[in-house]
C-alpha cells in the first residue's frame, strides 16, 4: 500500500488535516522507514510502524503525536523501549523515530512489541489489587480495622469515593504530600515515586502516616508477588521506615483530679461510661465502641472479646473490676439490646467519641482559665446569656467552645499565665498505657500487664496460656484503685505491690 511520504517535523504534522468522516489518513516518513503517522476524523494523530515480517504484514501503533512536546526530548533511560512501548506514550518525531528503529528489530527477531501491551493492559492496577488484599487476605484471616486500612489506602495512595457532604464535621481530604496512584498499574509505579512519596508524607503529615503508607504498599507489591500477579522485584524493598519514639503519654497524678472532675461533668452518659470502662479495662478502642452484651458476664465479671474486632485476631479474656461492672450493671437495658453501646450507624455500635473527649480536655481546660481569670480578680461566669442567632432553635446560652473561647480572650487581655491550663497531647488511647503504667507502679509484672492489656509477644505467649485471670484481675484492680484515688474519686490508701503483698500472706500463714 503506498503512503504519501513527508519528512515528519512537529509543525508539518501538527498542520495535517483531519481525515475524511469515517476514513483515515496515513503518511510515510521519509527519514525513518516503516514509520507512519495515522490521522483520524476526529484529528487524533499517532505514530505506528508497518514492516513485514516472514511475507506477512506487522503493524504495530507506538503512541499519539503530541505537539506540545519539546522536539530535543528523547525516550527515557530508565526503562526499556518495551515498557514504555507498553503504556502508551505520547511522543515528539525525535521519539518515535529512535522508538519505530527497536521496534523494527524486535519484529524482525521474531518478537512482536504489541504482546507485551496485551499483557500489560492485563496487569492490576494499584486499586484493583487493594481489593484483592482486602479480599484474599484482610477478611479471610479475620483482620481487624478493615475499614481503617481502606481509609489509609484512600488517604495516601488511592482516590477518595464520592459521598454526601456531611452536615457537620470535617469532610474527608486526600493528605498533603499523597498521590492517587488508584488507576496506576503496578509496574508503573517505582522505588524512587515511593520513596518521594514516603518523604513527603513524613514531611507535611508526620512520620507515623509516611510509615503506614509505606507498610501498605510494601505489602500490596508482597501479596501480588505471593499470588502471582506480579511478576517483578518489590519496588518498596529496601526503603527504610522513619524512626519513631515509642508513644509514652498517660494521665499524670496531677493531671487525674481534673480529669475526672471534667468527665463528671460531661453530659453524654456514653462519653461517661466509654471513658471509665477504657481506663478500667485497658482495651483497645475498637473493642470497647463494638463490646457486646452476649460477651459480658457480670455474674462471673468477665468480658470475652473474640472476631475481626480483635488486633492479634485471638480471642481475650477482659477481667472486669467491680468499677466496671458497676458501670455495665446501670447501662443494662431492660430490653434486649446487642451492643453496650448502641449506635445509628451500619455496625450497629458507636464508632467513635472524639466530639465527647474533645469536650472533656475542653471544658477542663475552661475551669482552669476560670480559676485563674477569678484569682486575678476579674469575673467571669461560664455559660454566659447569648444573643439568640437565626439559626437559633431557643439557644439562650454560650457553647462550651464558645465559653473557652470567651477565656481564652479575656485571659489574654488580663496577661494571665496559661501554662498548663490544657491537659495537652492526650488521647483515648492512652487511657489505656495509664492502666499499664500504674499496674507497674502497684508492681505487676510485665506478663501479668501484658495479659491483662492482651498484648502478644513471643517470649510471653507461652506463659500468657498457663496464667489464670485471678493476679490479672488483682492486677487491674489495684492500678484503677490507684488511678481513682489519684484522681480524688477514692480515698487514697497506702497500694502494697503485688510481689509484698504475696510475701506478706506467706508470711502470715507460715
Amino acid at each position: 500500500m503506498a503512503y504519501e511520504k513527508i519528512n515528519f517535523s512537529r509543525t508539518t504534522l501538527a498542520g495535517l488535516p483531519d481525515a475524511p468522516a469515517g476514513k483515515r489518513l496515513y503518511y510515510a516518513d521519509t527519514k525513518e522507514p516503516g514509520l507512519l503517522l495515522c490521522v483520524s476524523a476526529t484529528g487524533s494523530k499517532s505514530f505506528q510502524v508497518y514492516l513485514k515480517v516472514a511475507g506477512r504484514p506487522v503493524r504495530v501503533t507506538l503512541g499519539r503525536f503530541s505537539p506540545s512536546l519539546a522536539d530535543s526530548l528523547e525516550l527515557p533511560r530508565d526503562c526499556s523501549h518495551r515498557e514504555f512501548l507498553a503504556n502508551a506514550p505520547e511522543l515528539n518525531v525525535r521519539m518515535s523515530r529512535a522508538l519505530a528503529a527497536l521496534v523494527k528489530i524486535d519484529l524482525k527477531s521474531g518478537t512482536n512489541p504489541a504482546d507485551a501491551k496485551r499483557t500489560k493492559r492485563a496487569e492490576l492496577t494499584l486499586g484493583e489489587m487493594f481489593e484483592e488484599y482486602v479480599t484474599r487476605h484482610l477478611i479471610p484471616y479475620g483482620k481487624k480495622s478493615i475499614k481503617e486500612i481502606r481509609e489509609d489506602f484512600e488517604r495516601y495512595l488511592g482516590e477518595l469515593p464520592d459521598a454526601p457532604k456531611k452536615r457537620q464535621g470535617k469532610s474527608r481530604t486526600k493528605a498533603t504530600g499523597s498521590v492517587n496512584w488508584q488507576r496506576r498499574q503496578l509496574s508503573s509505579i517505582g522505588k524512587a515515586e515511593i520513596q518521594r512519596l514516603h518523604s513527603d508524607l513524613g514531611r507535611e503529615v508526620g512520620k507515623h502516616a509516611g510509615n503506614k503508607a509505606l507498610i501498605l504498599i510494601r505489602s500490596l507489591f508482597n501479596r501480588a508477588i505471593d499470588w502471582s500477579l506480579f511478576n517483578k522485584p518489590n519496588p518498596a524493598a529496601g526503603i527504610h521506615l522513619f524512626k519513631v519514639n515509642a508513644r509514652e503519654r498517660f494521665l499524670q497524678s496531677d493531671e487525674l483530679p481534673r480529669f475526672f472532675e471534667s468527665l463528671a461533668l460531661e453530659p453524654s452518659l456514653d462519653v461517661r461510661d466509654y471513658v471509665l470502662l477504657s481506663l478500667c479495662t485497658g482495651a483497645r478502642k475498637a473493642n470497647v465502641l463494638a463490646m457486646r452484651w452476649a460477651d459480658v458476664n457480670l455474674d462471673r465479671a468477665i468480658w470475652r472479646v473474640e472476631g475481626q474486632e480483635m488486633k492479634n485476631s485471638e480471642p481475650l479474656s477482659v477481667p472486669l473490676i467491680p468499677e466496671a461492672v458497676d458501670v455495665l450493671r446501670h447501662r443494662k437495658p431492660k430490653r434486649l439490646a446487642e451492643f453496650v453501646f448502641p449506635g445509628r450507624g451500619k455496625s450497629g455500635h458507636l464508632q467513635d467519641a472524639k466530639r465527647g473527649w474533645r469536650r472533656v480536655l475542653d471544658r477542663d481546660e475552661l475551669i482552669q482559665l476560670a480559676a485563674r481569670i477569678q484569682s486575678a480578680g476579674a469575673e467571669f461566669e461560664w455559660p454566659a446569656p447569648r444573643e439568640k442567632q437565626p439559626r437559633d432553635k431557643g439557644r439562650t446560652l454560650e457553647s462550651l467552645e464558645e465559653s473557652l473561647d470567651r477565656a481564652r480572650q479575656i485571659a489574654g487581655k488580663l496577661r494571665i499565665d496559661t501554662t498548663g491550663a490544657r491537659i495537652v497531647d492526650l488521647r483515648i488511647h492512652d487511657m489505656r498505657r495509664t492502666l499499664g503504667s500504674y499496674q507497674a507502679a502497684s508492681g505487676a509484672s510485665l506478663v501479668i500487664i501484658g495479659k491483662s492489656l492482651g498484648q502478644k509477644s513471643v517470649a510471653a505467649t507461652q506463659i500468657y496460656s498457663r496464667l489464670n485471670l485471678d493476679p490479672v484481675r488483682d492486677s487491674v484492680q489495684t492500678a484503677a484503685r490507684a488511678i481513682f484515688a489519684a484522681g480524688g474519686i477514692l480515698p487514697k490508701a497506702e497500694v502494697t505491690p503485688i510481689a509484698a503483698a504475696k510475701a506478706k500472706r506467706r508470711k502470715a500463714s507460715a
